[in-house]
């Protein structure tokens, strides 16, 4: 389907509702052949999203346009000129040093720039360790993220970009935990080591941190490493006194938001285990390569000893004056989340996660500076920030009560086939998962809310602008 409506069908427009035009748009795309993709029927498509309002163009429906006709958002956006876009990763990169290099390098791969940008930050994390860090008195913050990179199953390549910068890492004589350890093979791993530091990857979390495992005791044990413990010490039955020193764990996992929501208990995200995390969820990447170039070698290998030479920074991270005043007027006013109890959590860590991101940021530089700028914490802020606009949806998707889940699968589904299918379509889809009652409900719940809309001439669900968000 390539057809946009002419001048003669305009009286048949005007009686479509938005929900229904961005519906046909996304049909039209999701179906385009390559071939297609015309200079003059990119204009048609812009020219009728223009009819659309500024404020109801759901983000998916600009990035979808893009892909299809290979454009940036940034361009996208210059052409649309939509009202409060999110900003595009891109800007929010480093100009220079190791993390703008690392990005840059792997540009002619599919996952997106935020992807591609937070494995470098973890990676560079883990090879600190213990050696870097910022005094907050009662305790020390050191550069240990601890990052979940969530999308959806085959999109974005959210493996294939963790796999690279955890090849540089195990390259520099990192310890790089694997996904399947249980809480005894992970401290036999770490109790021989003077400074117990290390990555933990999980390309499936799901695996990692399943149900069975949460019960077995990981999850209180991570909880309690992420926190650098100088010493900590566990005494079981089947293993006896185990006693870690100089602890500073990293992580980086990869997960769906249907694995997060089946795989892990829900007292999980309302616990402090959850709020440790950052989650960088991405639903789509706009690079496409069909047949992707190998990355060249010899930047590998640079990248892989400039990364193996971050060991031999070592102390402490100070505040210059502007820093320490800036941080003191933004910890102050920063928002309050405590009605929202999935991500309050992480909300009260924020400070933490800041420091965090700025001692990478200005490690990553390489100019042997040991002080944090105003300027180093507004670009960590304005990178978290960009990172929890994601957050509210996310969280509320993986809280979901078993009504919820099957509210957020249908919107799925109806996103996934351009946001509007047949009634019988629609449930025969669900089948398998609710009897025909509990679809009425879940569906009017929908159109009670706004998020979907009916049309009994043609028995058709339609998602409406805020279904899409």
């Amino acid at each position: 389907m390539t057809k946009i409506p002419q001048a003669s069908e305009a009286a048949a427009v005007r009686k479509q509702t938005i929900g229904q035009r961005i519906a046909q748009i996304m049909t039209m795309l999701q179906q385009l052949p390559r071939e297609k993709a015309t200079p003059d029927l990119f204009i048609q498509i812009i020219d009728w999203v223009q009819t659309l309002p500024a404020d109801q163009r759901p983000d998916i429906l600009v990035s979808t346009i893009a892909q299809a006709f290979d454009k940036t958002i940034e361009e996208m956006d210059f052409i649309l000129k939509p009202i409060n876009r999110r900003v595009e990763f891109d800007s929010l990169v480093p100009k220079e040093g190791w993390i703008h290099d690392y990005v840059e390098w792997t540009r002619i791969t599919e996952p997106p720039t935020v992807f591609h940008f937070f494995v470098a930050a973890v990676t560079i994390g883990a090879t600190l360790g213990r050696n870097v860090f910022f005094d907050k008195g009662a305790y020390q913050v050191y550069p240990n993220l601890c990052v979940v990179i969530v999308a959806p199953t085959g999109r974005c390549r959210k493996t294939s970009a963790c796999n690279i910068g955890t090849s540089l890492y195990a390259k520099t004589g990192g310890t790089l935990l694997a996904d399947k350890a249980t809480p005894e093979a992970m401290c036999e791993a770490l109790k021989s080591q003077a400074n117990a530091t290390g990555l933990i990857y999980a390309p499936e979390l799901a695996v990692f941190l399943g149900k069975q495992k949460y019960q077995e005791g990981m999850v209180p044990l991570l909880t309690a490493l992420f926190d650098c413990p100088k010493e900590w010490t566990s005494k079981t039955i089947g293993r006896g006194e185990t006693t870690l020193t100089n602890v500073a764990l990293s992580s980086l996992m990869c997960s769906t938001i249907d694995w997060l929501q089946t795989g892990i208990p829900r007292d999980a995200f309302g616990g402090g285990f959850m709020s440790r995390f950052l989650f960088v969820v991405q639903e789509n990447t706009s690079r496409v390569f069909p047949l992707p170039p190998a990355l060249d070698p010899e930047i590998r290998k640079t990248l892989t000893n400039r990364l193996a030479k971050f060991k031999m920074i070592k102390g402490p991270m100070t505040f210059t004056q502007a820093a320490r005043d800036w941080y003191i007027a933004w910890y102050k006013t920063r928002p309050s989340m405590q009605g929202e109890k999935q991500y309050a959590g992480y909300y009260e860590r924020k400070p933490d996660h800041l420091i965090r991101l700025a001692i990478i940021l200005v490690v990553s530089r390489g100019d042997g500076r040991m002080e944090l700028t105003d300027v180093d914490l507004m670009q960590a802020e304005k990178i978290l920030h960009w990172m929890e606009i994601w957050l509210p949806s996310t969280f509320e998707e993986m809280t979901a009560s078993a009504a919820g889940e099957d509210q957020t699968r249908i919107l799925r589904q109806l996103k996934m086939h351009g946001g509007s299918m047949e009634h019988s379509s629609l449930l025969r889809r669900n089948s398998s998962k609710m009897n025909a009652e509990s679809f009425k409900r879940a569906i009017a719940t929908l159109r009670e809310a706004k998020l979907v809309e009916w049309d009994a001439t043609t028995r058709t669900y339609t998602l409406t602008p805020d279904g899409w968000k």
